[in-house]
């Protein structure tokens, strides 16, 4: 190993390494001793992602050099193992080390319901295989390496989906996710190759001055469509809903939590920092997806009654306000506008890092529902809040966060959101403008649609009162559990109350990039409390929002108890229809909740309704009734079901030319490729 650069960070980054691998092989090792082996590998994961923070905040905060670690050297050409790290990569890293360090103190618990009944060795090995990987995936020096650290994440991920595989919907989930995932890789060795072309270097940090502007337009829809794949934006999302909801839902924590980041990692270091932005149409593109994803993705989500698909397809909504911010920043670029663009790719990258704790968190709180419910349909659940009161405190903390609510980090992020669309409308610029108050438009939809889906969420299933047996016998979860939940909790209130720390890190990230910062810009203790941020003469100031809302509240408060006189407490029975008693069927259920935007957006949720009712000796009293409403799966019917029958046509037909069992007629097709390769090469 040669280390050209030695740091302390650089020491911290191979630490970190060497102990996600140790945890793996411990795994192996104590495979036979479930209890053991989930607790060793587990706090050896937590110990190795604390080395991870510390590098990637020594990296952010101090260093602003770039450390390169050769590990290994090959005479074959292009196979090496090289480290490059820098601020990009330290803020990904930071992002994966603090979800598994609070992931992992949560599986120490959640995994016991594992012992006796499945391999706990084996799935300990893949987890911390799979947070290798994605290590590996945001420190990679050259794209060959970055290839096969991605197909590595792709591969251990898809035994982690199917890691429950007695369960068909999993196999189906498993087989959706393998292949997408094949297919975005595709596009992105394709990018590569076009990359080696024109360069003769596969180095992702070398020069793309010798890439003509044509190719360079090539490159970036292939990056788009093969990260895109990765993140799940729409149309390309139809494996996400599936695979998040198979996987455990520890596993799910890290895969919507950061794995899908690294298709954000991807489009920067790919994108912004090689390819530079140069047109504005690549920014335009982004900015689309971004809205299309973020209004679909929780449109989509609202009509769930499965807890892990529901926040599932607001992973959609969130990479969709991820792109929002990333689109805006390329467009600013594009035009030159630095400062905007260093707002915008400021804006994504906080929402980026908020993402990571609300989503963690809420995705372990699916986890600890169904740990103690063995249910994650919200239609069975109900007065929770009365058996797992953490748990409750804790989902209600992050629900609160996904809808951007004060004093809350998603709040932070997505204000700072707005605050670059606002910037974005300049004189001058009539098709951005446009485009610009469609996607602030588009935001606001997203995020009344999001609130609207976590009041579900939320009031179904831990209040009001139970709706099975299952819940009736519910209890608190391991202590553990809530303390991972607890931590992540604690850091979306912290960086709600005090943003500014959390931005000046992001900022240094981001200038790092762009070359300019706008931290200078950012005065007060709590974000532009006391001097608004001025762009483009827009300014707002969330201290002044919030401070308006409480006056208005207590001034509410004291006119009431001016005109109503003193408070008296009085207690009477709810009213019950004319029944004897109240029971769980007389209460809102998630389907009633959800049906007035499923009326107003019909067209959308092409909505079916079966009805089954079983007479009895009266019509007015009949036995059961069954009720059943489902949704239209637009693009799957529409635009996968269409293409897929396309190629199995042309499968069938190729079959019986090309695949005639002749070993003559192979050895002949062979000779063919070969020549045509050869006269090529020959023309190049």
């Amino acid at each position: 190993m040669q280390i050209n650069s030695l740091s302390e960070q650089g020491t911290l980054l191979i630490a970190a390494i060497t102990l996600f691998l140790l945890a793996a092989f411990a795994a192996l090792i104590l495979i036979k001793s479930h209890k053991l082996c989930n607790i060793v590998s587990n706090v050896i994961c937590i110990i190795a992602a604390f080395f991870g923070v510390a590098a990637s905040v020594i990296k952010i905060f101090i260093d602003n050099t770039s450390t390169h670690i050769n590990i290994f050297t090959s005479t074959i050409p292009f196979i090496s193992i090289e480290i490059e790290f820098d601020k990009l990569s330290a803020f990904f890293v930071l992002c994966l080390s603090v979800l598994v360090i609070c992931v992992s103190i949560y599986s120490i618990g959640y995994i016991s319901h594992y012992y006796g009944k499945r391999n706990v060795g084996l799935f300990n090995f893949l987890y911390s295989t799979f947070i290798l990987s994605m290590l590996l995936v945001m420190i990679s020096s050259n794209a060959i390496f970055f290839f096969f650290a991605w197909e590595a994440m792709s591969f251990v991920s898809y035994f982690l989906v199917v890691f429950e595989s007695e369960h068909v919907e999993n196999q189906k989930a498993g087989k959706l996710y393998i292949i997408m995932t094949h297919i975005g890789t595709a596009f992105l060795l394709i990018a590569f190759m076009i990359m080696f072309s024109y360069t003769g270097s596969f180095d992702l940090r070398g020069s793309s001055t010798a890439i003509p502007e044509f190719a360079k337009n090539i490159m970036f829809v292939l990056f788009l469509i093969g990260f895109g794949t990765k993140a799940g934006v729409i149309p390309v999302h139809i494996w996400l809903p599936r695979a998040h909801p198979a996987a455990p839902s520890n596993v799910s924590a890290l895969m919507s939590g950061i794995m899908i980041k690294t298709a954000i990692y991807g489009l920067l270091r790919f994108v912004l920092c090689y390819l530079h932005v140069e047109n504005t149409w690549w920014g335009i593109s982004i900015l689309c997806i971004g809205i299309i994803s973020a209004v679909l993705g929780v449109a989509y989500a609202l009509m769930e009654h499965n807890i892990k698909r529901l926040l599932a397809f607001h992973s959609v909504e969130n990479i969709g306000i991820i792109l929002i911010g990333l689109g805006v920043g390329f467009i600013a670029l594009a035009q030159k506008n630095e400062f905007l663009g260093a707002l915008a790719i400021t804006a994504s990258l906080l929402h980026t890092f908020n993402h990571t704790l609300f989503k963690g968190g809420l995705f372990l709180g699916a986890g600890s529902i169904q740990y103690a419910t063995h249910t994650k349909n919200i239609e069975k659940l109900g007065g929770l809040i009365k058996k797992m009161p953490i748990t409750a405190l804790l989902v209600l903390c992050f629900s609160l966060a996904i809808c951007a609510i004060v004093p809350f980090n998603g709040f932070i992020s997505e204000w700072l959101t707005y605050q670059a669309l606002f910037a974005n409308i300049i004189p001058g610029e009539a098709g951005i403008n446009i485009l610009s108050i469609l996607s602030v438009a588009a935001l606001a939809l997203a995020g009344a649609l999001a609130a609207a889906c976590f009041v579900k969420l939320f009031g179904i299933s831990f209040l009001g009162r139970s709706r099975s047996a299952a819940v009736e016998n519910a209890k608190e979860v391991p202590v553990t559990m809530n303390i991972g939940m607890g931590i992540l909790a604690l850091m979306c209130l912290a960086i709600g109350l005090f943003p500014t720390l959390f931005i000046r890190g992001v900022d240094k990230v981001v200038s790092g990039m762009v070359g300019t910062s706008i931290i200078n810009q950012l005065q007060g203790g709590f974000i532009i409390a006391f001097y608004p941020l001025s762009i483009s003469g827009n300014a707002i100031s969330p201290l002044v929002i919030l401070g308006a809302i409480v006056g208005v509240i207590l001034l509410a408060i004291f006119v009431i108890r001016i005109i109503g006189g003193k408070y008296i407490e009085r207690k009477y029975g709810t009213w019950d229809c004319g029944f004897e008693s109240l029971d769980s069927k007389m209460q809102y259920s998630a389907t009633g909740f959800s049906k007035p935007l499923r009326i107003v957006l019909k067209i959308l949720y092409r909505p079916r309704r079966e009805v089954e009712i079983e007479e009895s000796a009266s019509s007015y009293f009949p036995t059961s009734i069954k009720y059943k409403v489902s949704t239209e799966q637009i693009f799957e019917k529409y635009f996968y079901a269409p293409i897929l029958r396309v190629l199995k046509s042309l499968s069938r037909k190729v079959k019986f030319s090309v695949q005639t069992g002749s070993i003559h007629a192979y050895l002949v097709y062979i000779f063919i490729a070969v020549i045509v390769l050869m006269l090529y090469n020959r023309l190049v």
